[in-house]
C-alpha cells in the first residue's frame, strides 16, 4: 500500500493506493498517528480511496480508531471517490453511519473552508 498525506488548514487528506490489510495497516496507523500528532489542529480526515483496491477488518479498525480521535476533536471523517467495491465494504462495516461519502476532495474542502460543517 502507498499512502500520502497533505494538510490543508484543519483537514488532513490521506490518499490511499493498493491494499489496506493486516500487513499494511500498521504502517498506515503509524503514519496517520504521526500526522495527527504533528498537526493538532486537524479536525477533518478526508480519505481519498479512489485507488484503494482492497480493505479488510484490520484497515477498518485503524480507520475507526482515527474516527474516535476526530470525534474527540469535534471533527468528521470523509471518504472521497470510493469505487463501488470499497464503498460497499465501508457501508457493510457500518462506517457510513459515522462518516460521509463525497465525490471529490475539493468538494469537502470547500465545505470545510466555507464553514458548512
Amino acid at each position: 500500500m502507498q499512502c500520502s498525506f497533505n494538510t490543508v488548514g484543519q483537514a488532513l487528506i490521506a490518499k490511499l493506493r493498493g491494499e489496506l490489510d493486516l500487513h499494511t495497516s500498521p504502517q498506515f496507523k503509524e503514519e496517520i498517528t504521526k500526522s495527527f500528532t504533528t498537526h493538532p489542529q486537524i479536525k477533518y480526515l478526508i480519505m481519498d480511496v479512489k485507488d484503494l483496491q482492497f480493505i479488510d477488518s484490520s484497515g477498518l479498525g485503524v480507520i475507526l480508531g482515527r474516527y474516535r480521535e476526530l470525534e474527540e476533536r469535534g471533527g468528521r471523517l470523509f471518504f472521497v471517490e470510493a469505487n463501488p467495491h470499497i464503498k460497499r465494504v465501508l457501508q457493510m462495516s457500518g462506517l457510513q453511519k459515522i462518516s460521509e461519502f463525497a465525490g471529490s476532495t475539493a468538494e469537502v474542502l470547500q465545505r470545510v473552508e466555507g464553514g458548512q460543517l
